[in-house]
This record gives structure tokens, sequence and C-alpha cells, in this order.
């Protein structure tokens, strides 16, 4: 038994008395700091010189919450930065937490995910930022990125100014500095996170990062664009439509094992099963009744996007495509002449953010084949957009503390990523280290950011904070299923497999409902069950005696079959250590600093 598994076992002794993490001392007893300063008074502090970028505050206000006021400062950071930090009045207990954004961004919301219960963050005691990342829009607004100063912005500049500007409005507004600094974000702003530890590690002490979109030049291109071309006919009509899912769904937990010894539907390790055409039923040629069958297109269309993009020469561009077990939300139309959620990620990344110059003549995905040479097209910005980096050693060395985390149902960035991730890090810094300032948690039916079949209740700010304050590091996560769970990303199957083709737009289906921005965590909901996730590649198996709810009743198990994950060529030579640059704008072009 090797030393991860002693210690996840030995701490299964005390997970019976606990429901969520966030029953744990999550961190250090930190005195109370008022302010120094009146909340308007900040307007006159020149904040541009500690930046050494133009600051301008546009307003201090007050905000009003359940938990006590905060000092609400707007600001923009040039030349088009904006920014949002709330500083409470009255409880602040020298935290400070910046939260990343979704989709490509464009709006500021301070709003904490994944921190649900968690005391200091429900009772308002934290410090709170968030940017809209240089542009303000839609958060599927691409348009932007023809302005290559913005490209930077978003890619990563944006984020490290307003932590140095957050932390200057902390040392002004209370007379001194924060005690802990933390990093949360899903989607693209997992992406922020990882590039926050990679690229500027001094920025925070305590990092999580969700489903991070860190594989970015070839996540909206060939992985979300191949979901497009490998539907399609040669007159362009979708094969595969949305009402067909739930059938293909079914077939696969009949013959994919769940692994945790429940029979929930849930795979603990999609990854452990290869999927077959012979699950599925073949429709006859000339058969009406097409209710528990797929036609051997529709068979061929899923076999390549659980494959991810390839081609004939077997290159493989992304590291795998849609997980089994996530059918249900597959971005896929819902008739045969109707547009997908891939299909409104893919085009106007590729026409404005992923490749150098203006903007492209990209109006189909015809416009843009998925060969090498494309790949090779794409791959020139790597160096700005990709949050790839496996050479953490400053960030470990500095004592920082990185939470990863996955829906193991994610079909829209591939939980594959975060694992080739995390093994080009052990890779690099060796077994040893990685596991010292990094755990990687994969959540078993969990969709996007939330959402799906699995258990999606989570605090992660907890656990990041006894890690970084108390040195305590995460042996599982403690994950529950509301007890009145809403999937906010696609329907419920209904019987007969049929499913209703709804109007769910690409925001809501890749990033989840926003919430109303606020500084404060909310409570945790009513909980109908409980499970642990324990650190890759453990998963949680249940012991056979007890009520498969609660989780004192599950055990750590090594799961060996996500050695069989594919990671080919040329994708995961984009992971590796030191393949970031810096970016300077001039003369309306991007240039790499030297």
């Amino acid at each position: 038994m090797n030393t991860i598994t002693t210690r996840i076992s030995g701490w299964l002794i005390a997970i019976g008395v606990m429901l969520l993490a966030t029953q744990v001392s999550a961190s250090v007893n930190l005195a109370i700091v008022k302010p120094v300063l009146d909340c308007g008074q900040l307007t006159t502090v020149n904040f541009s010189d500690k930046l050494g970028e133009k600051v301008t505050l546009t307003s201090a206000t007050s905000l009003k919450t359940d938990k006590g006021t905060f000092c609400q400062v707007k600001a923009n950071i040039a030349p088009a930065i904006g920014v949002e930090v709330a500083l409470p009045q009255q409880q602040w207990t020298q935290r400070f937490l910046q939260v990343g954004c979704g989709g490509l961004c464009g709006q500021i919301n301070l709003s904490l995910s994944n921190a649900n219960g968690c005391v200091p963050a429900t009772q308002g005691e934290f410090v709170v930022a968030a940017t809209d990342m240089g542009h303000s829009g839609g958060m599927m607004d691409a348009s932007w990125a023809e302005d290559p100063q913005k490209r930077i912005d978003f890619a990563y500049r944006a984020n490290h100014l307003t932590a140095q500007l957050a932390k200057a409005l902390i040392q002004a507004y209370y007379g001194q500095a924060q005690k802990y600094a933390y990093f949360m974000g899903c989607s693209d702003g997992g992406r922020e996170a990882l590039m926050e530890a990679q690229r500027f590690p001094d920025d925070f002490d305590g990092i999580s990062a969700g489903a991070p979109a860190a594989f970015f030049q070839f996540q909206n291109s060939f992985f979300h664009g191949w979901n497009v071309v490998a539907n399609q006919r040669a007159d362009g009509s979708a094969i595969l439509l949305k009402d067909r899912l739930p059938i293909l769904h079914r077939a696969v937990l009949a013959h994919c094992p769940t692994l945790s010894g429940v029979n929930d539907g849930l795979l603990a390790n999609p990854y452990a099963c290869t999927f077959s055409p012979n699950w599925v039923k073949t429709c006859a040629a000339n058969q009406s009744d097409k209710s528990d069958c797929l036609t051997a297109e529709e068979i061929s269309v899923a076999e390549k996007l659980y494959r991810g993009a390839y081609d004939s020469a077997g290159n493989q561009f992304v590291p795998a495509g849609l997980p089994l077990g996530s059918e249900l939300r597959w971005p896929v139309p819902a008739s045969a002449n109707g547009h997908s959620m891939s299909e409104m990620m893919a085009l106007p990344a590729l026409q404005s953010v992923l490749l150098p110059g203006g903007k492209q003549n990209i109006t189909t995905m015809r416009d843009f084949p998925l060969n090498k040479q494309n790949f090779t097209a794409v791959a020139q910005l790597a160096p700005l957009y990709n949050a790839a980096n496996t050479n953490l050693n400053r960030y470990m060395v500095r004592g920082g503390k990185l939470i990863m985390w996955h829906g193991l149902a994610d079909d829209s960035v591939s939980p594959a990523f975060s694992i080739a991730y995390y093994r080009g890090v052990e890779a690099y810094l060796g077994k040893q280290s990685t596991e010292k300032f990094i755990r990687l948690f994969l959540l078993p039916g969990v969709a996007h950011c939330g959402g799906g079949e699995g258990f999606d209740q989570i605090d992660l700010l907890t656990p990041l904070m006894a890690w970084t304050e108390q040195q305590v590091a995460p042996q599982a996560l403690m994950t529950g299923k509301s007890a009145q769970q809403a999937n906010m990303d696609m329907p419920p199957m209904p019987p007969q497999g049929k499913m209703p083709a709804g109007n769910v737009s690409a925001e809501v289906q890749f990033h989840g409902v926003q919430r109303a921005s606020s500084p404060l965590a909310t409570a945790i909901p009513p909980l109908k069950a409980t499970r642990p996730v324990f650190p890759y590649p453990y998963i949680a198996q249940y012991k056979g005696t007890g009520s498969p709810d609660k989780a004192e009743n599950y055990v750590p198990v090594k799961s060996a079959a996500y050695d069989n994950l594919l990671v080919g060529k040329p994708a995961c030579d984009f992971i590796g250590p030191d393949n970031q640059k810096n970016y300077v704008a001039k003369g309306g072009r991007l240039e790499i600093q030297p």
C-alpha cells in the first residue's frame, strides 16, 4: 500500500462525521481588521504608480448585503480592463479571493462558485475581485479579439493586473496586506487559474482550477469543430440529433461498469470503457420505428465523437473526445439543418480569436478543414493563450497549493486534458513533488462546471484554505447531490428515449446559469446523498455495507485503466515545460517580447 493510500485510509476513519468538507475547520482564526480609510477616499489614491499602469477608479461606494457592508470599487486598468473589488467594512479576516470568468468573458461577476457553505465566504469575510478580462460583451462574443492588445489582456494580463490592483486597494483601505490570497475559476476561469500558477506564481497562495479550458487553441477549433464536421453529411446536414442521444446513453450504461459498486449510472472512470458499435441495436434499412435503435450512420458518428479529432494519417489533434456517460448533453443539433452548441463555440473563435491577424473569412467549418496544416495554424498562438506549461516549479517552491477538478461527464472541455496535464506535471517535477502541492479530482457524472447526473454540490474553497493555511492536504473532497437536483444545462432524460429539443443557449449549455454578482458564498442546499471523490488516480468504491448514499461507506481504489487513455500526438506535444511567451501589441499586430 503506497503512501497516499495509507493517508486516505486513515482519513476515512473520520469521514463518518462529515457531510461536506465545509464542516471541517477550514483555516486558522485570523483577527478582524477594520478599514483605516472611508470608502470614498480610495478614489483619491494614486494606484497608477503602484501598478506601473494607468488606473482609473470610476467609483467607490457602499454595497449592503445580509452579512454586512462592502466598499465596492469599480476601476479601469488601461487600456480597457474592467475591474470590481468588494472590500468588507466590518468583518475582513485578512483573506483575498479573486474569481475567474467563463466563456470568452466580457462581463464582471463577483459570484463565488463551488464554495457553498464555506463559512468565511458565507459570512462575507473575503475581499473579492473580478475582471472582464479587458473587453465588454457577451460570453460568446469574439469580436474584441480583432484588437491585438485585447488578446494579450484576455490571455494573461488582465487577471494579473487585477490581482495587483486588488492587493494595492487592500493595503490602502486596511493599512496592511492580506494574509492569504486565493483564486478560483472554472471553464475559462480554470484556464485563468492555471495561467496564474504558471505565469505569475507569486500572485496567489491557493488556486482552484475547475474544468480548465487550458488547451485553448485546440479547444474551440479542433475539439468543438470536430463535433460539427464528424456529424455532417456531404450536404451539410447533421446525422446524430439530440432526440437520439438517450438511446446511446442507455447502451453505454448497459455495458460500462460504474466501478463504484453502485449501479447508479455514474461512471467512476469512463476511460476504463471503450465504446463498441455492437452495444447499440442497428436499425434496419427500412425500419420505421427507430425508438430503440440507431442507424449505422449515427453509430459511426458516435465512434468519432468519443475518439475526438483525428485524421487518416493517425494524427490525434485533441487528447480525447466526448467522454462515455456524457451523451445526454452532447452538443449536437436538434434538427438536421439546425446549429449545434459546438458550432456556436467554434466559428466565432476561429473568425476572431485563435488565428493570427485580423478577422478571418470562416463562415462554416468547411472553411477550416481539420487537418495538420490548420492545426499548425492555430498552434501559432498556443504560447499566448494555452495554459499547458508543466513547469510549476516556482509555484511549488513558494509554497503555493493547487486543486484541479473536472467533471467526468463534461461535454464542453474534455477531462482528458486535465489528466494529460497533471501527468505532464508529474513527468516534469516528479510524482512525489507534484503530490506536495497539486491534487486532481475527477467527479463522476458531473457535467461542465456542475450539473449532470452526478454529485455536483461541492465546496472547494474550504479544503483549499485548509491546505494553504494549515498544510492539511485534501485526501478526499466531499460531494453532494441536491435534494432538488436541477440539471440546468439539459433537460432530464424522459421515457421512451425521446428528448425535447429545447432552446438552450450556448452560454447555459457550456457555462451554467450565471448567478447575480455577489461577494458572498451561499449556504449548502439540502442534500439527499453524499459521496467522497478521491485524488486521481483513485476512485470511490462502495464497501457493500451501509447506505450507498452516505460518504463514509466508500473506500479509495486505484484505477489503473487511466493508463489506457488516448493522449496522442501532435496534441500532447503542446503539454510541457516553458511553452509560453510574453507578447506586445505593435502596429496592429502581436509580437513576441524578446
